[in-house]
């Protein structure tokens, strides 16, 4: 940011780093808004790359960390482009914006942003926070308000209506009443969101170390559904499929608390252990083999939602494994233990083994065998 003031630039810390600072947060991660555009700033910094084609963006590398450095951006047109829009602004069918190049002043930039309490500026000019859209009333006020109308912002950027549950999630506040309405009303553009950015904003809702509580504005808004369409049908059926969702949302928040790292591939593994049982069980009754059934129940499951959330083939692959390996569990007699924990995924197949061990209240015998064989290779390791 002072590399940028002192070459005559306007520099500002943006968005979620001065939110979370105001609310004595440990912010993730800092974000600087500017008034130079993208090349200028390219020109400016040697450790900086462009991305984004929505929105051009720079990414400059600092201390180990990616700095998100943006140019200030300009209200969305009202009125249909120019030529010239061509390369700036685009929208797709139903107002979801698909480019978004059209440069502005602070304010705009403020206004632009989805919800007020991330539109807060930190001027390091003066030390001061600037405040276009009434962000520090609401974080007094602990509100998630959407900037403008909350409809035509939705269906602009339909992301925004999980972001909006992750923020209430997270920060313990409530989703002010007409953008709570909105979402109610518009959640089914979600399946117009790009399936792909879908998937890195549902590690982002799960990892947030307040999956619990995330998880349950989801089902508020009921956005769940066309998240996990049918995942989400399923566990409205029967209470103890919910309760399965809540107790290994809780393990994973508890789990994030104590600093231990979950991957996406045990994640999915373990938010969708049930269903994919479920469907092995079904495929078992078909004539198909318990390992196979396990496989290809993850595999039908997950491949199918990549319409909506673009699951990555190696994640697939690796939830495959997981589910597979429970089976492995069930065998404690000759090398078979010994080959099993030396094995890469055992780790991953452990902990959801012992979870589910627990929540069901079953293969207590077995839990007990292979967590003092886990215990025993952990100490020769250390040895």
């Amino acid at each position: 940011m002072y590399h940028l003031k002192d070459a005559g630039h306007i520099a500002y810390l943006a968005g979620g780093g001065v939110r979370d600072l105001l609310l004595d947060r440990n912010p993730k991660d800092f974000d600087v808004a500017t008034d130079a555009t993208p090349e200028q700033i390219r020109k400016m910094f040697r450790n900086c790359r462009l991305v984004g084609r929505r929105f051009r963006l720079a990414h400059i590398l600092f201390r180990g960390e990616v700095i998100e450095t943006s140019t200030f951006r300009a209200p969305v047109p009202e009125e249909e482009c120019e030529e010239y829009c061509e390369n700036t602004f685009r929208t797709g069918e139903n107002g979801v914006v698909m480019r978004d190049n059209i440069f502005g002043t602070p304010e705009q930039d403020a206004l632009r942003r989805d919800f007020t309490i991330n539109a807060l500026f930190y001027n390091i000019a003066d030390f001061s926070v600037i405040d276009y859209a009434g962000g520090l009333k609401d974080l007094e006020a602990k509100l998630i308000r959407v900037i403008g109308d909350p409809d035509k912002r939705f269906a602009e950027d339909p992301v925004r209506m999980i972001r909006a549950a992750r923020f209430a999630g997270t920060l313990g506040f409530e989703i002010e009443t007409s953008a709570y309405e909105s979402i109610c009303r518009n959640k089914e553009l979600l399946t117009q969101a790009a399936p792909s950015r879908m998937y890195e904003e549902v590690q982002k809702l799960f990892f947030c170390g307040h999956a619990h509580q995330v998880f349950q504005w989801l089902e508020r808004t009921d956005l769940l559904h066309p998240m996990f369409h049918d995942f989400s049908h399923w566990i409205d059926e029967d209470k103890s499929r919910h309760d399965w969702v809540t107790r290994t949302l809780e393990h994973m928040d508890r789990w994030r608390k104590a600093g231990l790292k979950v991957h996406p591939s045990l994640l999915f593994a373990l938010l969708f252990g049930e269903y994919h049982e479920f469907l092995a069980e079904r495929l078992e009754k078909e004539g198909m083999s318990a390992f196979d059934a396990r496989r290809m129940a993850v595999q039908q499951h997950l491949k199918g939602m990549c319409d909506h959330v673009r699951v990555p083939k190696l994640v697939i692959y690796q939830v495959s494994d997981i589910m597979g390996n429970q089976l492995r569990f069930q065998k404690t007699k000759g090398h078979r233990p010994q080959r099993f924990l030396n094995s890469k995924g055992f780790l991953d197949a452990f902990l959801y083994f012992k979870l589910s061990s627990r929540a069901h209240s079953r293969d207590s015998e077995l839990l007990d065998f292979w967590s003092e064989q886990h215990k025993s290779r952990k100490h020769k390791a250390e040895y």
